[in-house]
């Protein structure tokens, strides 16, 4: 399974998102309004596939029994492994561009986050992999939480909410900061970003479909989670 996405090379060298103010707040915001369905508790043993710089763990490491921190990218990694080196129930772990490797990341995990993740996946048989991959490790009743599944599809009705939202929550001048920065100093993300179909396009009934063909159940989750209003949200229950 070759791994080709531009993306992939920007997430391995440092970024603009790495200490991103307004990234870690929008992570408190998809914990708190996810609370109910994923009932973190000091129970579970979480997995955070695509964890970036670790906002996810830095929030609920004090509510959970355990985290593993996995992502692809060498520097997201190297972060992490400095900022949880001396958090006793958060571990780091570097996985394989080709998931070839997702069964040594353990077992018995009990709810898995995927968050801003799955449209960097170079195809749709990577993305089966990973949610079979996933089944592999979790016990029964283990929740799959898939965030912030992106497009390139955006609305001026997407915009406006965008908008309500960053001001509900509390993100606006985070998120001004933010987009200034990415237009003054990070021109390669604006590259990729309008090269295109710089996102794999996941069908809306693709993941139902493949939850009929596991046997799991896959629910679309309605409620904005994230400022980006036109992205998806999606909770697998093994």
């Amino acid at each position: 399974m070759k791994y080709n996405n531009p993306w992939v090379e920007y997430w391995n060298k440092d970024n603009i998102w790495s200490r991103s103010k307004f990234w870690r707040r929008q992570m408190e915001v998809f914990v708190r309004l996810t609370a109910d369905v994923m009932d973190y508790n000091e129970n579970d043993k979480v997995l955070d596939f695509g964890c970036g710089s670790g906002n996810f763990a830095e929030i609920t490491a004090h509510k959970v029994g355990s985290i593993l921190c996995a992502d692809m990218s060498e520097n997201y990694v190297s972060i992490c492994a400095n900022k949880f080196s001396e958090v006793h129930n958060v571990s780091v772990v570097r996985v394989n561009p080709d998931l070839s490797d997702l069964a040594s990341l353990g077992s018995g995990f009990t709810k898995v986050i995927c968050f801003s993740v799955m449209h960097y996946f170079p195809d749709l048989d990577y993305v089966t992999s990973f949610v079979k991959g996933v089944q592999q490790i979790a016990v029964p009743g283990t929740k799959l939480l898939i965030g912030d599944i992106g497009n390139n599809n955006r609305t001026w009705i997407d915009s406006f909410r965008a908008l309500t939202f960053t001001l509900r929550e509390g993100m606006f001048i985070d998120a001004f900061k933010l987009i200034s920065r990415i237009w003054l100093v990070d021109p390669n993300y604006r590259k990729i970003k309008q090269g295109g179909d710089s996102y794999l396009i996941i069908p809306d009934t693709y993941l139902m479909e493949l939850g009929e063909e596991l046997g799991v159940k896959v629910t679309n989750v309605e409620t904005q989670l994230t400022v980006n209003a036109n992205y998806r949200h999606v909770l697998i229950e093994y």
